[in-house]
């Protein structure tokens, strides 16, 4: 019996990778064609508007990389490929994106990448390796708005509604929920608060949660047994509290998100006012060693206070950061809120405000991203929100939790942020160099790098938070570590 012809094994696993290809588009509402030349693109992908159904005129071309046993370096996290270099010219010479699906048909598994993203360089491509991460680049019905986006020409004026989810968005207001409920009152002499100030400590007498205005004193105090009936002049009133709240005055509600603020700031006896950077921070600890705070629903709390080792001394603190607030009081649909905008203050001592706090202050600004500030905010409105205990009284202004609002339409969050550095064009990846290298001079004035500042972005309610690479922690002292000002009396300290 003459021989027949017979279909290799590989054959089967290419068309089973195909047909899964098929399948997913289909689940992520795409269409898509195979080819019956294939010449290093196997099919292209016809996209359409999950909403309208409409098809786009955009199109993805498609490689399919299926095998049956485990690609190179392959675990449960992910893999490599190594591409041919022939293919490779070829996918990145012509005008449409192409991606690459790899595929365990027998278990159902695919994984996609972007061939222009993978390989942005002359280094890549001469490497010709991708990298897969299987927990992220999955090939399914998630994939769908990312082939979408990727389709788009940078000059479209298409517009794809968001997908139709239900998010809920937490804000950076902090209502209060409960406050003093008399306002008191008086006329004064006294028009600067250094010279109230002056008199209270010329009586022997400290006061807080008090403002000057108009030539009145203002404070949720009783004045008429007060230490600040010596600020008076003549008698006190009482306002009830809802007066004042509720008042659509303008002027009213400035002085009274003013004393507010000042009653707050004079709540907690762990921040310190800056009167030059208009915030709140952390006091330094008594013995400079790293503190958190902040713990709570979501959150293990953040190092609010910390030392930086020295970049060019690994024997000596650079300097300390102090995790800092700045607030605003307003009133929104008739409900009062404190807008918590997180800052940051870098001190040489933990008291005496560093020489290049400016420059340390510029870097963190551009390393900033969405996620530390979420964790910031989340820190500050947990410790602003923190039960009195048994060293503290109640405090005057009480808070709830930070506010939400629910929306039908969601953002994927793949797709926050700035894009990755390979799908940016080579001139603004130029550009993106020239700043990192900028950023670096800058803070090497200051004795420190960018990775320093990034470790106290990214310290927080996923780990200790402690600047990982930076912080002496509580060995300082025992390994020899010299920090400035050591010495410095305990009294001196209280009285800054």
């Amino acid at each position: 019996m003459a021989d027949r012809k017979t279909v290799t094994r590989q054959t089967f696993i290419g068309e089973k990778g195909i047909a899964l290809i098929e399948q997913r588009c289909l689940e992520m509402g795409h269409l898509f064609h195979p080819r019956r030349v294939d010449h290093g693109i196997d099919g292209h992908i016809d996209l359409v508007d999950p909403d309208s159904q409409a098809v786009l005129n955009l199109t993805l071309l498609v490689q399919s990389k299926a095998q049956d046993r485990r690609f190179s370096g392959e675990t449960d996290d992910g893999f490599h490929y190594v591409c041919d270099q022939r293919d490779l010219d070829h996918w990145l010479s012509g005008n449409s994106p192409v991606i690459l699906v790899f595929s365990h048909p027998e278990s159902h598994e695919a994984w996609w990448v972007e061939v222009r993203a993978a390989f942005p360089d002359a280094v890549s491509r001469a490497a010709r390796r991708v990298e897969i991460d299987k927990h992220t680049q999955r090939f399914d019905r998630d994939a769908a708005q990312a082939l979408l986006h990727l389709a788009m020409p940078r000059t479209t004026g298409l517009y794809l509604r968001p997908a139709p989810i239900t998010e809920v968005l937490t804000t950076n207001l902090l209502p209060v929920n409960e406050m003093p409920p008399t306002v008191y009152l008086a006329s004064t002499p006294f028009t600067s608060y250094r010279a109230a100030g002056a008199a209270l400590e010329a009586q022997g007498q400290r006061e807080s949660g008090w403002i000057l205005r108009d030539n009145l004193i203002l404070s949720f105090h009783d004045l008429r047994d007060s230490p600040l009936r010596v600020l008076c002049d003549g008698d006190p009133e009482r306002h009830e509290t809802r007066e004042w709240a509720d008042s659509d005055d303008l002027d009213t509600q400035h002085r009274f998100a003013d004393l507010l603020s000042r009653t707050v700031q004079d709540s907690y006896r762990d921040l310190r006012w800056h009167k030059d950077r208009k915030h709140m921070h952390f006091r330094a600890t008594s013995n400079l060693q790293a503190r958190k705070a902040g713990r709570g629903p979501g959150s293990r709390g953040r190092a609010v206070f910390a030392p930086h080792i020295s970049k060019s001394d690994p024997q000596r603190v650079g300097y300390y950061h102090h995790a800092a607030l700045r607030s605003r009081f307003r009133r929104l649909d008739g409900v009062w809120y404190c807008q918590l905008e997180p800052d940051y203050c870098f001190t040489t001592d933990g008291y005496t405000e560093h020489p290049y706090a400016d420059r340390l202050l510029a870097g963190i600004k551009r390393l900033d991203r969405h996620p530390a500030v979420r964790g910031w905010t989340r820190m500050w409105a947990n410790y602003l929100r923190q039960d009195a205990d048994l060293f503290t009284a109640a405090r005057p202004v009480q808070f709830g939790e930070l506010a939400t609002m629910t929306v039908d339409r969601g953002i994927d969050d793949r797709f926050w942020g700035p894009a990755p550095s390979g799908a940016a064009p080579e001139d603004d990846q130029e550009s993106s160099a020239a700043g990192q290298e900028s950023l670096d001079a800058a803070l090497a004035v200051a004795d420190t790098d960018a990775q320093d500042l990034l470790g106290l972005l990214q310290a927080g309610d996923d780990d200790t938070g402690v600047p990982r690479r930076r912080n002496p922690g509580s060995k300082a002292r025992s390994a020899g570590l010299r920090t400035p000002r050591q010495g410095r009396a305990n009294s001196e300290r209280r009285g800054r």
